[in-house]
């Protein structure tokens, strides 16, 4: 967790900086757009008119005609000024690019607070961790990370928001805590999908490997209902009309549950039956357990 909210301290560090010197360079680097633009000239009065008139009658009588002037380019053809004057200054193009940055970063985050977990915890931490810290010290705080370890050590696996709504805390509170509890290696945490889980540091391996690949949906069905049912177990007819799945449904689940080990079958074809095994039986209780 110590990385992941370092990563999240530099995100919303670059995201403030993006828009403070947006805010800044912005107004003055468009602002100098409209300063490049040439003036409009201005239409000649008619007096000058007159006097062009006049002074080209007199050298038209006193002088000879010049020679020819050097053929002019054609007008139609681009020069590289006219060229470069097309693109924007490079003020404006640094502008835009952070402006578009810090879009697509605040938007990044914004997105992960509303649909990870892990997210949420990670940026109130880094955004409130230093303040959390004074506010929550002293001996109530050593109680509440003595209530949060041993809540965890009870039910290994549990997620953020189990936890918080069991222990009756809030989001910043259990967050600081964890993070404590985490940094002093009392406790490991990883991710699950859109949650964060939590067990105690000294668990067993083969448990947290198991808790670290649950099984939910029609899986998990699967085992609660031959956990219910009698030890010779139930057919994959059974299992299908009881949880109203299809024939290649139940067939899928329950091969990837039988590689898993987590459940046996006992005889072939029609015939065969399907028992839950101490595997299954084991996971399936961490998962209640964890409120999983």
């Amino acid at each position: 967790m110590m990385h992941r909210v370092t990563g999240y301290r530099w995100a919303l560090g670059l995201a403030v900086l993006g828009l403070v010197l947006s805010a800044i360079l912005g107004p003055g680097a468009f602002a100098s757009l409209s300063t490049d633009e040439p003036a409009d000239e201005e239409e000649p009065s008619v007096e000058e008119f007159r006097s062009e008139d006049s002074a080209e009658a007199d050298s038209d009588e006193g002088a000879a005609a010049p020679e020819a002037s050097p053929q002019e380019p054609p007008a139609d053809e681009p020069s590289s000024s006219s060229t470069a004057s097309l693109l924007p200054p490079p003020a404006v193009v640094a502008v835009l690019v952070m402006v578009v940055f810090t879009v697509c970063l605040i938007g990044s985050l914004a997105t992960g607070l509303l649909v990870h977990e892990g997210v949420r915890t990670g940026v109130l931490l880094a955004a409130l961790g230093p303040l959390l810290a004074k506010i929550v010290r002293g001996e109530n705080a050593t109680l509440s990370r003595g209530r949060i370890l041993g809540y965890i050590e009870a039910h290994p696996g549990i997620h953020f928001s189990a936890l918080r709504d069991a222990l009756g805390l809030a989001n910043g509170v259990t967050s600081h805590h964890l993070h404590v509890l985490e940094r002093e290696g009392r406790l490991l945490s990883w991710a699950n999908g859109s949650r964060r889980r939590y067990a105690a540091s000294g668990i067993d391996p083969t448990t947290i490997t198991t808790l670290q690949n649950p099984v939910t949906g029609m899986q998990r069905a699967i085992l609660e209902t031959l956990s219910a049912s009698s030890q010779l177990g139930l057919s994959a007819t059974d299992l299908r009309k009881r949880l109203e799945a299809t024939r290649q449904l139940m067939s899928y689940h329950l091969s990837r549950l039988d590689e898993r080990a987590l459940v046996a079958r006992e005889g072939k074809g029609r015939k065969a039956r399907w028992a839950l095994t101490k595997g299954g039986l084991s996971l399936l209780t961490a998962q209640v357990d964890a409120a999983i």
